[in-house]
């Protein structure tokens, strides 16, 4: 399977010298020059880009854009405090001496393992376990915060001016790991774990150095944006403790990646010590999106018979003498549950208890979108396609700036596809036109946007937006051949035209770019 390919930080990847017999070389942004210390601020976003791809290309990265956007969502509000003291600028495209804070981007992976790795330039997946893991959100933000600290510190640059052989190898150890997967998931493994017997070893010190660093950069950035600074000192001495019990084969990931040690929990203790008592605690609350996505994730985190049925089980059980709160959020959960059992009746009367707790929680207002959804969602287990697209427009209307709407308004355009009436597709259309100007990286939203210009016969429209999705995973070739189509397809105006040809110029400078710069 996908899952198991846990890449880490990059500092778990350093020094995987091992080729993967078979599989074509991709290509890598240039470095630089031979006499520049470190990666320039370009060549960093350009390299984690190139990995990414691989990632994307191997299905590593999850689409669930109800959880991504969540992740965003909280995630900016760290970055925010990363731009205040300095070590982010705000401006798209970043600078010369500054990442950008726009160009970080937070993808879900689907593996039930407690993970996060953060890629050069800006790219952080998270690993599903470690959000059902965490206990609070702010346990959940001090690891992306921390993930956050190894990129703006530019760890990866840093790496490369002290060790340039060591990196040369950890580049093109990142991008051969995750394009293993796609071709042999058993490759993949064994690629990491023999890297990591020979990298940790070797630079052990300076991964210490970073891991102390990024630490101290992430607890300011946490506490900073109101969350509970004791959130990252919790995590690590958990992790920590159940680090006593594992073999280190079968220790948490995170844990195994991002080596804790005593020095490092008494440090955050003692930062956290620094603090009032007012500053120690978070100024806001856990959002409730956090309680009920991770609910949601829990629900589903196995998709067998027995695996739903034993969590059903489990969140009955979590029902007794439950608070209204964590009550509605369980309720949520089963009905994940039981529609992934196709089980829609039974979906339907969770949700309604949801929203009942959440009633005598005092949390409606936060919780609409999520239950509009999730009642989208039970529709389309029905069948009830004209049902689906008109909670996608309840959505759009009431919710416009909720985590949910992304992904209401393509299940909606989905029904659309489905029903095949003309003012439907259109409808689908603009819904889908909305979610690609909002989202440009929505790969699955540039796919339904093709099927549903392919059925109103606009040709030209359809391999437009095939070309953006094959664009999302670095297929520049397939890319440029969906363009030139759209080109030849007789049916666009001269704006839309010129459109393409300017698109055409960028996907072509890209190719060269991919094909001037192959692996070591």
């Amino acid at each position: 399977m996908i899952t198991r390919i846990c890449l880490a930080a990059w500092l778990g990847l350093a020094q995987i010298a091992v080729p993967v017999s078979g599989h074509a070389q991709a290509g890598l942004p240039a470095l630089g020059e031979a006499s520049v210390d470190e990666l320039s601020l370009v060549a960093e976003r350009r390299l984690g880009q190139a990995v990414f791809h691989e990632l994307v290309r191997a299905g590593a990265v999850f689409d669930d854009p109800e959880l991504q956007d969540y992740l965003q969502a909280q995630a900016w509000r760290l970055l925010r405090v990363a731009v205040s003291q300095g070590s982010l600028t705000d401006r798209l495209g970043g600078s010369a001496a500054a990442l950008s804070a726009q160009e970080f981007y937070f993808f879900p992976v689907r593996d039930n393992s407690i993970n996060a790795f953060a890629l050069p330039g800006g790219w952080v997946g998270v690993h599903t376990g470690l959000v059902t893991a965490a206990q609070t959100e702010s346990e959940l933000m001090s690891v992306l915060a921390h993930e956050i600290g190894h990129v703006t510190q530019r760890h990866i640059a840093r790496m490369f001016g002290e060790q340039r052989q060591a990196s040369a190898w950890m580049i093109a150890a990142a991008v051969l790991a995750a394009a293993a997967a796609s071709q042999s998931a058993d490759a993949a493994a064994g690629v990491l774990s023999l890297g990591q017997t020979v990298a940790v070893r070797q630079q052990l010190a300076f991964s210490q150095n970073a891991e102390r660093e990024a630490d101290r950069v992430g607890f300011s950035m946490l506490t900073g944006a109101g969350f509970d600074g004791r959130g990252m000192v919790g995590l690590f001495e958990k992790l920590m403790q159940a680090g006593r019990f594992y073999e280190s084969s079968q220790a948490p990931t995170w844990l195994r990646t991002h080596p804790l040690t005593s020095e490092r929990v008494a440090d955050m203790r003692g930062r956290l010590g620094l603090m009032g008592p007012s500053q120690q605690q978070a100024s806001v609350k856990d959002s409730v999106e956090f309680a009920w996505i991770r609910a949601r994730l829990m629900a589903q985190a196995d998709q067998s018979v027995d695996g739903l049925n034993r969590m059903l089980g489990l969140m009955r059980e979590g029902l007794k003498g439950a608070a209204p709160a964590k009550a509605a959020a369980l309720h949520y959960g089963m009905a994940w549950a039981h529609l992934a059992r196709r089980d829609p009746l039974s979906a339907a009367d969770a949700a309604s208890q949801a929203r009942q707790q959440a009633l005598a929680a005092g949390q409606s207002q936060w919780v609409e979108a999520l239950l509009t959804h999730l009642e989208q969602a039970t529709a389309w287990a029905q069948q009830d396609y004209r049902r689906v697209m008109s909670l996608g427009q309840d959505l759009l209307d009431r919710h416009a700036r909720s985590v949910s709407l992304r992904a209401g308004l393509r299940l909606a355009a989905r029904a659309g596809l489905e029903s095949r009436q003309p003012d439907d597709l259109n409808q689908s259309l603009q819904r889908l036109q909305l979610v690609v100007d909002r989202w440009p990286s929505d790969a699955e939203a540039w796919r339904l946007l093709a099927s549903t210009n392919g059925q109103l016969n606009r040709r030209a429209a359809a391999h437009a937006a095939s070309a953006e999705r094959y664009a999302l995973s670095g297929g520049w070739q397939a890319a440029i051949e969906q363009m030139e189509m759209a080109r030849r397809a007789g049916d666009a105006d001269f704006v839309m035209l010129s459109k393409i040809d300017a698109r055409l110029s960028v996907l072509r400078r890209r190719l060269q770019e991919a094909k001037a710069n192959p692996l070591p």
